[in-house]
C-alpha cells in the first residue's frame, strides 16, 4: 500500500519513453490523452486520481472507435489503476487489469504492459492471491530488465518481496529486499534505497526486533521528517513507537493523520493502526470501535490481508474483554480466510487465539490441538536461519552505519576548523566593542546604585508602617481585655449576686449570705487585680473559675454539680493564658444549658496538655442550643452573642500575625435515642514551648 512514490518513477519512465510520434493524427491524441493520465498517476495522491479516470475513459472511448489496440490495452490500464488506488475497488481492478493484458496480447506494441501487469499483480495481492500475484510482478520485472530499466526491475522485485511477507514466507521475502536494497544502494537510487529500508523496517517490526526496526526507519526517511513520508509508513513507525513504550511520540504521529479528511483508501489503514495503539495498552474499549470501523471499510474494498489482520485484532480485543463468544466468532472467522489465503503467519496467529480461548473456557483438549499446531507454524514462519539473516544483515547495516558515522565525523572537523577561524575573527570584532562594553557597564553600575538607594527608602517607608501597624494592633488588644472584663462584669450578673444576697438575708440565712458575699467580693478582687495584667497562671484560672461555679451553685441552690480536671503532668503554676479566657464559656454553659435542666445538671471542665498544645473542654449536660435558642430572653442572648464575640476575636488578634490561631469547636451532644444532651466546647491554644506561656499571651 505505501509505494506510491516509487509507482511515480515507473509511470515517469513508462511516460517519457511512449509514443515518439507514431501513428495518425488520431492515434497521437489518444496517446497524448494518456501521457495525460500516466502524469498524473505519477503525481497524484491516494484517492485523487479522478482526472487519471477521466483521460482514461476518454481514451479507451477514442481508441475503440479507431481500432487502436495498444490505445485500448493502455487505458484499460489505466483505468485498472484508478480502481486500484484510487477506490481501493480491487475486484474491479483485476477485471480491468486483465482485460488490459488480454488486449496487449492482441498487439506487438508492449509499451505499458508493465502497468498491467503491476496493477494486476497488487490487486491479487491484495485479494491474498499470493502466488498468482507474484507471477505477474515477476513478468513485469523480467520485462523492465529486458528493456534496461533498473528502477522498474527493483520496484517490481520489492512488490514480491512484500507478498512473500505477507504470505509469511519471511526467508524468501527477506533475501529479495536484501537484494533491491544491494542493487538500489549500488546503483546510487537513493529514493528506491529509502523505499527498500521502510520495507525492511516493517519486517523487523513483525517479527517484533523493535531496535533494528527503529534504526531502518531512520535510514528510510534519511534527512527528513517521519510525518513527511508515506502514509502507510507513518502508521507503522507510529507502532513502532508504541511498542517500544514510547506512547506519547507515537500518538503525536498518530495526529499527523486528519482522520475527518481522510478518503478510505487511507482510513482504514489509519483506524486498524489506531486501534492497535489502544489494544497495545489494553484499552480494549477503546480500540474496538477503530477495528470495527476499519473491517467495514476493509470488507467494501475486499482488502483480505487487512481483512485478516482486522479479525484477529478484534478476536484480540473481545478475549481482552473477556468476551469469549464474540472473540471466537472473529478469531474462526480469521482463521478460515488466513488457511484459505495461505497466509502463514495469519494462520499462526489464528491458532494461537484459538488456543488461549479454549484453554481459558476449561477445554483442554482443544486447547492443546491448537497449542501444538501454533508452535509448529510458528517455528516454520520465523526459523532459526531466517532470524540468523536477519541478525548478520542487521550487523552489516551497523557497519555502514559506522561508515557513515565516520564520513559525518570528517565533515565535523571540517566544519570545526572554519568554527575556529571564524573564532578568531570574532576575538578582533570582540576588543574593538570591548570600550563601549565597559562604558555601558559603568553607566549600568551608576543606574543600579541609584535603585538601590531608592529601594532602600522604600523598605524604611515599609518598616515604619510597619510598626505603626503593630502599636495600632497592641491598642486594639488592651481594649478588647477591657471589653471582655466588662463583659464578665456586666450589670445584669452583679444584679443577680446582689439578689441572692438579699434572698439569703430576707430568709434568715445568714451563713449562706456571709459565704456567697465573701466569695463575691473575693471574686470581684481577682477581676480588678487581674485586668493589670496580660497574663495570668492557669492556676489562677481555676481558682476563678471555682468561685464563680460555686457562687452559681448556691444561688441555684445546688441544682448542679461541677468538677475541674487537670492532667496530672500539668503543672499549671508554670502555665500562663490570658484571663478570664474560659469563663465566657463556663457562664454560657450554666446560664443556657443547666439552669433550664428540670433534673440536676453536671459540668465537667477537662485541662490537658499535649505537646506544647493546652486543651480545655467544658462539657454539660444541660438542654442543648437548640432548645435553649428558645428559651432565651433577648438581653440575655445580646449579653451571650457579645461576650463570646468578644473572647474570638480577642483569642484570633492576641495570637498575633503568623502565629497559629487558637482552636475553638462547639458541639451538641446526644443521648442514645437521639435526645438533646448537652453542649462541648472546646478550646486549644498553642503554648510557647520555652516559657510554658500561651502564644496568645505574648502580646
Amino acid at each position: 500500500m505505501r509505494k506510491f512514490g516509487i509507482i511515480g518513477l515507473l509511470l515517469l519512465a513508462i511516460a517519457g519513453r511512449c509514443w515518439a510520434g507514431m501513428g495518425d493524427a488520431r492515434q497521437r491524441a489518444v496517446d497524448s490523452l494518456l501521457h495525460k493520465a500516466l502524469s498524473d498517476m505519477r503525481t497524484k495522491h491516494y484517492g485523487q486520481v479522478d482526472t487519471v479516470e477521466h483521460y482514461a475513459d476518454v481514451a479507451l472511448r477514442e481508441s475503440r472507435a479507431i481500432g487502436y489496440p495498444h490505445g485500448i490495452a493502455l487505458s484499460l490500464a489505466c483505468q485498472a489503476f484508478a480502481a486500484n488506488m484510487g477506490r481501493n475497488d480491487f475486484p474491479q481492478a483485476e477485471q480491468l487489469a486483465r482485460e488490459s493484458l488480454a488486449w496487449f496480447d492482441q498487439t506487438d506494441d508492449k509499451h505499458g504492459v508493465t502497468v498491467a501487469h503491476y496493477v494486476l499483480g497488487f490487486a491479487l495481492f491484495a485479494q491474498s492471491h499470493f502466488d498468482e500475484a507474484n507471477r505477474h510482478y515477476d513478468l513485469a520485472r523480467e520485462y523492465a530488465r529486458k528493456q534496461g530499466n533498473r528502477t522498474e526491475e527493483l520496484f517490481m522485485m520489492s512488490l514480491m518481496g512484500e507478498a512473500y511477507r505477507e504470505s509469511g514466507d519471511y526467508e524468501k521475502a527477506f533475501r529479495i529486499l536484501r537484494t533491491c536494497a544491494e542493487m538500489a544502494e549500488a546503483g546510487h537510487m537513493s529514493t528506491m534505497a529509502q523505499s527498500q529500508y521502510l520495507t525492511l523496517a516493517g519486517m523487523f517490526v513483525q517479527i517484533e526486533d523493535f531496535p533494528d526496526a527503529l534504526r531502518y526507519f531512520q535510514l528510510g526517511y534519511g534527512n527528513k521528517r517521519p510525518e513527511v513520508i508515506d502514509p502507510w509508513d507513518l502508521s507503522v513507525y507510529a507502532l513502532l513507537l508504541t511498542h517500544l513504550g514510547k506512547y506519547d511520540s507515537a500518538l503525536y504521529y498518530f495526529g499527523k493523520f486528519d482522520s475527518a479528511r481522510l478518503p478510505p483508501t487511507l482510513l482504514r489503514t489509519y483506524l486498524a493502526s489506531k486501534g492497535e495503539y489502544y489494544l497495545f495498552r489494553e484499552e480494549y474499549a477503546t480500540a474496538l470501535p477503530y477495528f470495527q470501523k476499519s473491517l467495514s471499510y476493509q470488507r467494501q474494498m475486499n482488502d483480505n490481508n487487512q481483512i485478516m489482520r482486522c479479525l484477529q485484532d478484534i478476536a484480540r480485543t473481545y478475549y481482552g474483554l473477556k468476551q469469549d463468544a464474540a472473540a471466537f466468532r472473529y478469531a474462526r472467522e480469521g482463521l478460515l480466510l488466513a488457511e484459505k489465503s495461505k497466509a502463514r503467519q495469519n494462520v499462526r496467529d489464528g491458532y494461537r487465539q484459538l488456543y488461549l480461548l479454549y484453554d481459558r473456557e476449561g477445554k483442554t483438549d482443544s486447547a492443546y490441538s491448537y497449542y501444538k499446531r501454533y508452535n509448529v507454524l510458528k517455528d516454520s514462519v520465523l526459523s532459526d536461519w531466517t532470524k540468523g539473516e536477519f541478525a548478520s544483515f542487521g550487523y552489516e547495516q551497523k557497519i555502514k552505519l559506522l561508515n557513515k558515522e565516520n564520513e559525518l565525523q570528517d565533515v565535523c572537523l571540517r566544519e570545526e576548523m572554519l568554527t575556529k577561524n571564524l573564532l578568531l575573527a570574532g576575538i578582533l570584532v570582540l576588543l574593538l566593542l570591548g570600550g563601549v562594553y565597559i562604558w555601558i557597564v559603568r553607566l549600568k553600575r551608576r543606574n543600579e546604585e541609584h535603585r538601590r538607594k531608592r529601594a532602600e527608602d522604600e523598605l524604611e517607608i515599609q518598616r515604619l508602617e510597619g510598626e505603626r501597624s503593630k502599636a495600632a494592633l497592641r491598642q486594639r488588644a488592651k481594649e478588647l481585655e477591657v471589653q471582655a472584663l466588662r463583659s464578665q462584669m456586666n450589670p445584669h450578673f452583679i444584679f443577680n449576686c446582689l439578689n441572692a444576697i438579699n434572698r439569703f438575708i430576707l430568709g434568715h440565712e445568714t451563713e449562706a449570705a456571709s459565704d456567697y458575699l465573701t466569695k463575691f467580693s473575693r471574686l470581684m478582687r481577682m477581676i480588678m487585680n487581674h485586668s493589670r495584667h496580660s497574663t495570668i497562671t492557669l492556676a489562677e484560672e481555676i481558682e476563678m473559675l471555682q468561685l464563680y461555679l460555686e457562687m452559681e451553685r448556691l444561688r441555684f441552690k445546688d441544682a448542679f454539680d461541677y468538677r475541674i480536671d487537670v492532667e496530672e503532668d500539668l503543672d499549671t503554676e508554670e502555665v500562663r493564658m490570658p484571663p478570664l479566657l474560659i469563663q465566657p464559656f463556663v457562664e454560657n454553659a450554666v446560664w443556657h444549658g443547666l439552669m433550664h435542666k428540670e433534673e440536676r445538671g453536671s459540668l465537667l471542665i477537662r485541662l490537658r496538655v499535649q505537646g506544647d498544645v493546652l486543651t480545655c473542654i467544658v462539657r454539660d449536660n444541660g438542654i442543648g442550643r437548640k432548645r435553649a435558642g428558645v428559651l432565651r430572653s433577648k438581653s440575655a442572648e445580646k449579653h451571650k452573642s457579645m461576650g463570646m464575640q468578644i473572647t474570638a476575636e480577642r483569642m484570633d488578634l492576641l495570637a498575633g500575625p503568623g502565629e497559629a490561631k487558637p482552636f475553638l469547636q462547639i458541639e451538641d451532644l446526644y443521648d442514645e435515642t437521639g435526645a438533646p444532651a448537652g453542649t462541648q466546647v472546646t478550646l486549644t491554644i498553642k503554648l510557647n514551648t520555652t516559657t510554658g506561656e500561651s502564644v496568645a499571651a505574648k502580646v
